[in-house]
């Protein structure tokens, strides 16, 4: 019996080997791929735990980045009305002397210079202050997983502190001089007496723009480490050195210079709306006859397009009252064509000087210029996107 088993065993030795093989392979493999398993759900678990730690924590840099902007904004403008100020030239208007036209050509180039300001150090501010909050939240996470505590309260002060040249040195001032000049070349030459209509004055907006954007030496577009950041400093740590001299490259990055170049297009397109509101409810106070409307080739001799209803009415029903014959005034004026309308340059300097005359203000209503830029930036889609991928980059670094 023994020796049949051994017979049995030696003939199908080859067999019980294989067998055995398999077996003991399948339940190693089994074993290997079920840690494997385990493995790949913790990493998994891992990785969602700190997106979702990733993501609040970005929330919350995004939430303190937009405070920190309407903060300094509001500063920012007050900067700007400072070095742009008309109220001496308009108190001399006052008081009705000689050189009234000599005044109100300087307020003309206050008020653009202003204006055009207002557009580019908005666009400016929102997105260096979204690079340097987002690059210092980066930091910070980083900090965060690693235990470490590299980024100081001392040390995120003396960071953020480095805006201050753009708003209260020489940053600001130098900015404004250089479009100060821009705006000379452009509508220095205009007169006070010539006729413009809105899409007019588009075109000088975009003739200014060009004319800013034309020097590459002091464009702010593709300059903006120029007028944002101090170019001289000390007692600066390694990792302060560090940061610093990565906000600059950020800011000399093609991203930067696409969202800002965008930013200020759409700053002008904003800045139009507010001057044609404007000139909505001017008109609202003029007469029929005093509106100058630029002549169609549909309607070369009509300046004013009446309510018919209205005309038809009155024609059956003669109105007798000498106090409501003037009413259509309001009416008639709404049904103009607000960019067919002429109105002298002098006449919209009061509006394009009003609509920036005060700095950033939430609770006032309707907004002014200043605020809507502000605001505008703040939740403008591409600017958030490249404080995103700032932050992406520098927290996983």
């Amino acid at each position: 019996m023994l020796s049949r088993l051994q017979d049995f065993l030696s003939r199908h030795r080859r067999k019980f080997v294989v067998t055995g093989l398999l077996v003991g392979g399948s339940f190693f493999a089994a074993r290997y791929a079920q840690r494997k398993l385990v493995e790949y759900q913790e990493r998994q678990a891992r990785e969602f735990f700190e997106r979702t730690r990733r993501m609040h924590h970005f929330e919350s840099t995004e939430r303190t980045c937009n405070q920190v902007i309407l903060g300094m904004g509001e500063e920012m403008c007050q900067a700007v009305l400072k070095e742009c100020s008309t109220v001496e030239l308009l108190e001399q208007l006052r008081q009705n002397p000689k050189n009234k036209v000599e005044l109100w050509e300087k307020i003309k180039i206050i008020s653009f210079t202003r204006l055009a300001t207002f557009v580019y150090a908005s666009s400016m501010l929102v997105i260096a202050l979204r690079v340097q909050l987002n690059l210092l939240g980066g930091y910070i996470y980083r900090d965060i997983m690693t235990g470490e505590e590299q980024i100081t309260d001392e040390l995120k002060q003396q960071y953020l502190s480095l805006i201050r040249h753009f708003i209260a040195e020489d940053g600001l001032r130098e900015l404004v001089r250089y479009i100060r000049s821009q705006v000379l070349v452009v509508i220095k030459s205009m007169p006070l007496t010539r006729q413009l209509t809105l899409n007019d004055l588009e075109q000088i907006f975009w003739s200014l723009q060009m004319a800013i954007n034309a020097d590459t030496r002091r464009d702010p577009n593709s300059r903006l480490s120029k007028y944002l950041l101090p170019t001289t400093h000390s007692n600066f740590s390694p990792l302060l050195q560090q940061m610093y001299n990565e906000t600059l490259d950020l800011l000399e990055s093609e991203d930067a210079m696409a969202v800002c170049s965008h930013n200020v297009s759409r700053g002008f397109v904003l800045a139009c709306d507010a001057i044609a509101e404007s000139m909505g409810e001017t008109l609202q106070h003029l007469a029929p006859g005093e509106v100058k409307q630029q002549p169609s080739s549909a309607q070369a001799e009509q300046t004013l397009k009446f309510n018919q209803s209205s005309s038809s009415k009155s024609n059956s029903v003669p109105n007798t009252n000498p106090n409501q014959q003037g009413s259509p005034t309001a009416e008639n004026n709404n049904l103009l064509n607000i960019n067919t309308v002429l109105m002298a340059l002098a006449k919209l300097i009061p509006i394009i000087s009003g609509l920036t005359s005060k700095g950033y203000d939430s609770k006032a209503r309707p907004h002014n210029l200043p605020t809507q830029l502000l605001s505008f930036y703040v939740v403008a889609e591409k600017c958030k996107t490249l404080g995103a991928n700032v932050y992406e980059t520098f927290s996983s670094a």
